[in-house]
């Protein structure tokens, strides 16, 4: 079934001496389901939370499309406590056969659409390295965002635009 109306070039190329892509539909299945999903999680709860993003939120599945149609895998986990005030955050992995990989970890506290909002904002962190092709380890990550974002000191960052991501998915759930 789709449920975005957001088209992703695949990498194939027609057969017969063409170069024209071939274009194939970002479905719920292919951002949720399939193994080779670029979000991933093992965690139940979580899992039903980015379905019921992805299936509320308009701005929560352009992300997860976003995200489909780069070279950034994210792995998302449930963490009991973060350090300081933190509710979220971003974390990069070694790069491995010309993929990154970064890991959200998530402090699950309150509302189920809080809960959303906040994985939105940590996704479009996500957005934001795919975004930046020269972001292979720690030392780029923070690089960028000292470019691109607030310091809050002791090696956090944010930037204005993740915040309005969380903030527009949570409307959205409300909505």
């Amino acid at each position: 079934m789709l449920l975005l109306a957001t088209w992703a070039v695949a990498a194939a190329m027609a057969l017969g001496g063409g170069t024209k892509p071939v274009i194939a539909p970002i479905t719920s299945a292919s951002v949720l389901d399939a193994p080779t999903r670029h979000v991933r999680t093992t965690d139940r709860a979580l899992q039903g939370l980015l379905r019921s993003g992805y299936t509320h939120s308009p701005t929560f599945a352009a992300l997860m499309a976003r995200l489909e149609r780069s070279d950034v895998y994210v792995y998302l986990e449930a963490v009991p406590r973060l350090p300081g005030a933190l509710e979220g955050r971003l974390l990069i992995q070694p790069q491995a056969h010309g993929v990154r990989y970064v890991r959200i970890q998530i402090a699950l506290r309150g509302e189920p659409k809080d809960a959303i909002a906040l994985i939105g904002h940590e996704l479009h962190h996500a957005v934001e390295v795919a975004d930046a092709p020269e972001v292979f380890d720690s030392a780029d990550l923070a690089a960028l965002y000292r470019r691109i974002g607030i310091d809050r000191g002791n090696n956090e960052f944010d930037t204005l635009d993740a915040q309005e991501a969380g903030r527009r998915v949570r409307r959205e759930l409300i909505a």
